[in-house]
């Protein structure tokens, strides 16, 4: 049925029958190697895979507590129902950068785990609880280790010393070579220590970076294409330069909308780049909506076939690993992600006339609705409300669009505005206000350059100084 094994320093009768009463199962193989340090871990699991009687294996820590009683039945279910995998665990993580730090971009980590020390304890949730279910990832943590010994392609690697680096190194080659890692978490087990970096784990970091480098990164986040990603920008030599310089790199399904009149000749053609002025529907006649346009012309040609999308301006610095962050908020089912927020009580965001008027005469003559009330309300009601302060969003398709059909109306009255690009960017919180939808607002995942292409603000712009930024993409 099951082999248990684990390393520890001294023999733990104790911990024997603590493993064999939690795990629910009769006659469960339990091996215990008692390692004072001689041997390293890859080799002691090596030698438990040896002796062992049974097709599944679990290799854990010596100190856990086992949260959920007879999780071995439910562990075998797991492999019943999802033949598909190879290896599961309690933690682990869609993503490995190039350094091997697993937990370096904590968005692409899975699982849920409990932690006990000094007399505290506390839960450690990398992700929504999954009930019966697998989710995937590229590895997972050493804490318990479970794997179908017959659907292994490959060991623990015994080129690492002590007991750092054994879980990626097992992990990482059986997954280049189709093995499918994933984690569980109705099984709930406690950690009685905190994992600590020593000389000996970066020794075994630069190691395993080295051994593995033309594997690396691994990024599985956005394996099943659940979000696809729009720039929007209105030259095209900005498109070439970035596309030559990797720019949004990290945003999966990317393709650039080139918005306006301005020349094409260099970019006609390409896969990557669509011309909205080329599609059968279009607003390019309609500069002063700015982005919106773009917006327009994805919605009306049908153009967006993801479950959700990112709709960015090109006047961006991104964090190096947006893409991989966006897939958690996809994951978690956000209906949109707003990344710049700034407090309503902003005199820009709804008292500047200039900017707002027109939109809310228009929400009323179409709608019947005093929108500028009702918004008015909810920031009373809420002083420290914030809104997403640029029109960068990520939004799953329904949320976007509802919103399209929402504001489409709205825009033929505005549209020869010169300050609809600011109406536009203040009704996608208007919209979720109104309708008490809860949107994620983040911070410090973009930095917006506002380069004022159209010329609706009036502040200086260095473009060169600027594009040069934008391009080096330094946050």
């Amino acid at each position: 049925m099951i082999t248990i094994g684990y390393s520890t320093r001294e023999t733990k009768p104790e911990f024997q029958e603590y493993i064999k009463k939690t795990c629910g199962i009769k006659n469960v193989q339990l091996i215990e190697v008692v390692n004072n340090g001689i041997k390293s871990l890859p080799q002691v699991y090596n030698e438990i895979i040896e002796q062992s009687n049974n097709d599944i294996v679990v290799l854990c820590h010596d100190d856990i507590e086992f949260d959920t009683n007879n999780w071995g039945p439910k562990l075998l279910k797991h492999y019943q129902r999802n033949p598909e995998y190879g290896i599961l665990g309690m933690a682990g993580s869609k993503y490995l950068p190039s350094s091997g730090k697993w937990w370096e971009v904590p968005h692409t980590m899975y699982g849920i785990v409990n932690h006990k020390h000094e007399g505290k304890k506390w839960t450690s949730t990398y992700s929504k609880h999954l009930n019966n279910k697998v989710e995937e990832v590229a590895l997972i943590d050493g804490l318990f280790i479970s794997f179908d010994k017959n659907k292994i392609k490959h060991k623990f690697n015994t080129d690492f010393d002590g007991f750092h680096f054994y879980d990626l190194s097992f992990c990482i080659p059986n997954y280049v070579d189709g093995v499918k890692i994933g984690v569980i978490s109705d099984i709930r087990l406690t950690h009685l220590s905190i994992g600590m970096t020593n000389d000996q784990w970066e020794q075994n970091r630069i190691k395993f970076s080295e051994i593995y480098k033309e594997h690396l990164p691994i990024d599985i986040t956005n394996k099943n294409n659940t979000y696809s990603t729009f720039i929007f920008c209105h030259d095209q030599d900005i498109i070439l330069n970035y596309i030559d310089n990797g720019k949004f790199s990290s945003l999966s399904n990317l393709k650039y909308m080139f918005l306006g009149n301005r020349p094409t000749d260099k970019i006609e053609g390409r896969e990557d780049v669509i011309i909205a002025r080329n599609l059968e529907f279009n607003m390019e006649e309609c500069p002063t909506l700015n982005a919106f346009t773009g917006w327009y012309a994805l919605w009306k040609n049908n153009l967006i076939t993801t479950k959700y999308v990112n709709l960015f301006e090109y006047d961006l610095i991104t964090h190096d690993n947006l893409g991989q962050i966006i897939s958690k908020f996809v994951y978690d089912e956000v209906p949109m992600v707003g990344y710049i927020p700034f407090p309503c009580s902003n005199f820009h965001y709804i008292d500047n006339k200039d900017w707002v008027g027109e939109f809310f005469d228009s929400v009323k003559q179409i709608y019947n609705l005093d929108l500028e009330k009702t918004i008015r309300f909810y920031m009373k009601s809420s002083p420290n409300m914030m809104w997403s302060s640029t029109s960068n969003s990520t939004m799953s398709y329904d949320y976007f669009n509802s919103y399209m059909k929402w504001f489409a109306p709205i825009s033929e009255l505005i549209k020869s505005s010169k300050t609809a690009g600011h109406a536009h960017e203040r009704s996608i919180s208007f919209y979720y206000i109104f309708n008490k939808i809860n949107v994620m607002l983040t911070q410090g995942l973009i930095k917006h350059y506002q380069m004022d292409s159209h010329g609706t603000q009036g502040h200086y712009v260095d473009y060169e100084k600027n594009i040069k930024e934008l391009t080096e993409n330094k946050i």
